[in-house]
């Protein structure tokens, strides 16, 4: 399944819907989104991750590259909606825990 983006800001955040597999060909197009996120001025950046059907080591990589550029902007990141072997991956790797868990600043 390709890789699919959809943004959409609220007054509390800037959302990140994606679907499909993020692997090393579509993960560029996932760190140009949050990237975008990042330089607006919205108060926080969420990504969903709820239509996820695969993930690889680079996705992993793009989800934590995005947790620091929101801590570089001051913003929190959330990384939600991880299902199924997805969210295996992430609690495999130890990553999941900080990206599910919103850094307040």
């Amino acid at each position: 399944m390709p890789l699919s983006l959809s943004s959409h800001r609220t007054a509390d955040a800037a959302t990140i819907a994606v679907r499909g597999e993020v692997d090393l060909s579509t993960a560029d197009d996932l760190e140009r989104a949050v990237a975008a996120a990042a330089q607006e001025d919205a108060p926080a950046i969420i990504v969903d991750l709820g239509g996820v059907t695969f993930l690889d080591s680079a996705g992993i990589n793009v989800l934590l590259k995005g947790r620091r550029l929101a801590d570089e902007h001051g913003k929190p990141y959330h990384v939600t909606g991880a299902q199924g072997m997805v969210r295996q991956l992430l609690r495999m790797t130890g990553v999941w825990e900080h990206l599910a868990t919103p850094a307040s600043r």
